[in-house]
């Protein structure tokens, strides 16, 4: 060990005297020192690329869940000015409204003008924008008949002539638009006369009429700026974002400092944010480094924007990389513990196991280790003494399986062709002939034919739902032309199932079983058979119900126990343990019944196992 560590500080080891030294080495030291490298090594790089994966990943995550929180919160604005412009609906289809814009106001009178002015104020006003307070600043109506009817505005606004209004940018934007809505926002309010840009959002159009889309004038909706930062001004919080809205002249819309709103934004983030419609990227600001995140609606043009300084972000970044660098550290001092503790045990145990794995490949099952209580190898040999016992119960159990699967094929076939259900038919075919009855003698011929046909099934175990039913179907017109119409029956099956596969046979000995011991006993009473499909989750039902005599406990429990002697009966016990053999004991027959109350068999089977 001492000439090995004498290499290494050296500083001129190679590869060659590397693997010479380790060759030459005993067992216990070469697991020491290769355990230890190898935890080094591996503890190192798997902490530096956990480390850049997890960095890119935070990134990665944090920008698109502001991107997602933006694109949110951006359609929830839309909504907001949508439901706004909605308001032009209401407008069109008023008739107190629809009276006053299509009134000819030179024809009118003092007194009668007035009355149509008081008429928005009482009836208009609250009929289409009542309650809506909190969202609109103001309503203007400038009528093309010269009728002015406002709200909440100065009477500057109010006396304007139609000559004034033509004459505004906001009319001939709205004119050229011809009757479509434009959201717009600085310098285009037509009752500014300052210098610096109203702080006011307008929903713009030209009025039209509902039937004739006669020109009614100009509408101007302004709206709060409060009616969208409400609906961002608790988001992104916790990474002390900045965010705010602007429209597509890069003049602030909506924004927290409510000093910044209808200035320019500044000229860095306007060039980045005319760059594309959405994304995110980088920028410094006075030596910090800032993220910028944008999205931009369709509907009005306008980008909802943030700003996340970086630090916010790299502090979990950091928090990661502690956290790394601490797990990398413990897991390298504890595998060096670890790799000193357990290679002195590691040699003498391994031997021992393999000498009575050799015994197990001879065949010999009944061997047993013991390795001590030494940690891992203390469960390895509970775990291979453990390996063996259930190898040697899988290896007689896969022979009991085999036989049984060898005993319930050969009953199957006995039950498919049933010697007295045939005798019975044939006998009823016969007496049928004497009597003359020849439209039942054909008909129960023909059932007969099919029942034979389908459960054949050209020599395959597996079919179709459909199929089986409409095996049971053959089987139950054959039993009631035989038993005079003694009993009905329905069969109410869904059409998901119809596709799905199953062994062949299940249903013919519970509808057998229903009619012979449960309807066939009764005296006054017409017996009714229902058979049903359908699937529960993952499980296809199908169930066989009659209003036969019923059963009790102790009848049910010996009907799914395996008979005594071979001479029938055994019906429902060889369809529970075909279903077990082929899809796994969870799945088979359940019995529900009471005497003089009917009988229901309810059959489980893995659903998803369409032909």
């Amino acid at each position: 060990m001492s000439n090995l560590f004498c290499i290494l500080t050296s500083g001129v080891i190679s590869m060659q005297s590397l693997t010479s030294v380790l060759g030459n080495m005993k067992l216990r030291p070469k697991l020491i020192f290769s355990f230890a490298l190898l935890i080094v090594l591996s503890a190192l790089s798997i902490g530096v690329v956990s480390y850049v994966i997890l960095k890119r990943s935070i990134v990665n995550e944090v920008g698109q869940s502001i991107q997602e929180v933006l694109q949110q919160t951006l359609q929830n604005i839309d909504y907001k000015l949508k439901d706004i412009d909605d308001l032009y609906v209401k407008m069109i289809m008023n008739k107190e409204l629809q009276s006053i814009m299509e009134t000819k106001t030179s024809e009118l009178k003092p007194n009668e003008k007035s009355a149509y002015i008081n008429l928005f104020y009482e009836t208009v006003y609250p009929s289409i924008f009542g309650g809506r307070s909190e969202q609109l600043l103001s309503v203007s109506i400038y009528g093309e008949n010269g009728m002015n009817l406002t709200y909440n505005t100065d009477m500057h606004a109010l006396n304007r002539t139609k000559d004034d209004i033509q004459a505004t940018s906001i009319y001939r934007q709205a004119d050229v638009a011809k009757g479509k809505p434009l959201w717009l926002f600085a310098e285009q309010d037509i009752f500014n006369t300052e210098a610096q840009p109203p702080k006011v959002i307008s929903n713009v159009r030209k009025a039209l009429a509902l039937l004739s889309f006669k020109d009614w004038g100009l509408v101007v909706l302004n709206v709060r700026e409060s009616y969208i930062f409400d609906s961002y001004k608790n988001n992104l919080r916790n990474l002390q974002a900045v965010t705010f809205m602007v429209d597509d002249k890069g003049y602030i819309i909506s924004h927290a400092n409510k000093g910044l709103i209808s200035t320019k934004a500044d000229d860095l983030l306007t060039e980045k944010l005319s760059q594309a419609l959405h994304g995110s990227s980088l920028f410094r600001v006075d030596g910090m480094e800032y993220s910028l995140h944008f999205v931009t609606s369709e509907y009005t043009g306008w980008r909802l924007v943030t700003v996340v300084p970086q630090s916010a972000i790299n502090k979990n970044i950091d928090l990661a990389k502690n956290t790394i660098v601490i797990i990398v550290a413990i897991t390298i001092a504890a595998a060096l513990i670890l790799s000193v503790a357990i290679s002195s045990g590691i040699t003498r145990p391994l031997l021992k196991l393999l000498r009575h794995i050799k015994k197990v490949r001879d065949g010999n099952m009944d061997t047993k280790v013991n390795l001590g209580t030494q940690e891992e190898f203390g469960e390895l040999s509970e775990s291979f003494n453990e390996m063996t016992v259930e190898l040697k119960n899988l290896i007689s159990k896969v022979r009991e399986d085999e036989k049984r699967i060898r005993t319930a094929e050969l009953r199957a076939l006995q039950s498919q062709i049933n010697p007295h259900m045939l005798y019975n038919t044939l006998d009823s075919i016969y007496w049928m002939t004497i009597t003359k009855e020849y439209e039942e003698i054909g008909e129960m011929t023909t059932a007969l034919a099919q029942f034979f046909r389908l459960i054949l099934n050209k020599g395959n175990e597996l079919t179709t739902i459909s199929k089986e039913v409409e095996t049971v179907e053959h089987y139950l017109r054959i039993q009631k032309l035989q038993f005079k119409d003694k009993f009905d029956y329905k069969i109410e099956v869904d059409a998901d199932i119809q596709s799905e596969s199953c062994i062949k046979l299940l249903l013919q000995p519970l509808v057998e079983n229903a009619i012979l011991h449960g309807i066939k006993p009764l005296r006054h009473q017409r017996g009714f058979i229902r058979i049903k499909g359908r699937k529960e989750g993952n499980v296809v039902v199908l169930e066989v119900i009659d209003n036969g005599i019923g059963m009790d406990d102790v009848q049910i429990e010996a009907l799914l126990e395996q008979p005594l002697h071979d001479d029938g009966g055994y019906g429902a016990y060889n369809v529970n343990e075909r279903i077990g053999l082929a899809y796994g004991t969870e799945y088979g027959i359940q019995y529900e019944s009471d005497p003089h109350r009917g009988t229901t068999v309810r059959v489980l089977l893995p659903g998803g196992q369409n032909v």
